[in-house]
């Protein structure tokens, strides 16, 4: 799925940095590219998990090497996100098992691992990965249940929110950990995996790949 930027997409600039950022998403085989202006050069990467709905991975490079490197990060960053495959229906039908609680609204009332008492919110904890502590414990308004994995230029982390009675519990990060790392998602440590691994979904070799999608935000040099 190699990278293709439309003609009416030529827009310059000048910039300290340029910068690209890709979000390609597992769950129905589409992608966005957005290229953009940067005050400094960084390298971000993250998984976004939302149970039985989306899993997306996004990587934003900024650059000062030459005129088109954002071009040349976006387009073999395409190619080699498309190219990876994951098992989506069994990692997400298990992060559902795990995170997700149907409540009904006669009891909207959740109790988080530490104890507080959540109405109509969810449970989150935020685990640094490098210095193997949780943080952020108690209960988030207005979100639903997901998984966000951060690394590259600051601390990598794993956020869980979920809606189970005292989900967010360190029990729970090493199910999810587990999860992740079974489905070559993250490696041993919970960090994002660089590249592919040999885990192949049956349905997505049956399923040819189709629905490219290309926004093109402001394509600035």
């Amino acid at each position: 799925m190699p990278l293709s930027i439309p003609t009416s997409c030529q827009q310059r600039g000048r910039a300290k940095n340029c910068q690209a950022e890709i979000i390609f998403y597992y769950n129905d085989r589409t992608y966005v590219v957005k290229f953009s202006r940067s005050p400094v050069s960084h390298y971000y990467r993250s998984l976004h998990i939302i149970p039985n709905s989306v899993l997306s991975y996004t990587a934003e490079y900024s650059c000062s090497d030459n005129d088109n490197c954002a071009i040349d990060f976006a387009s073999k960053k395409v190619l080699d996100l498309s190219n990876r495959t994951y098992n989506i229906g069994s990692v997400t039908y298990q992060l559902s098992n795990l995170l997700l609680e149907h409540r009904p609204p006669s009891d909207p009332e959740l109790r988080c691992y530490n104890n507080e008492e959540c109405v109509k919110g969810v449970c989150q904890t935020l685990y640094n990965i490098r210095t193997s502590t949780m943080s952020g414990n108690g209960c988030l308004k207005n979100t639903t249940a997901q998984v966000l994995v951060l690394d590259g230029s600051f601390d990598p982390s794993l956020t869980i929110v979920c809606n189970r009675t005292r989900c967010n519990s360190p029990e729970t990060y090493n199910k999810v950990k587990k999860i992740l790392f079974q489905h070559n998602l993250t490696d041993i440590n919970g960090r994002l995996n660089g590249g592919q691994k040999s885990c192949i979904s049956v349905f997505l070799l049956i399923v040819t790949l189709h629905l490219f999608v290309f926004l093109c935000n402001g394509f600035f040099f």
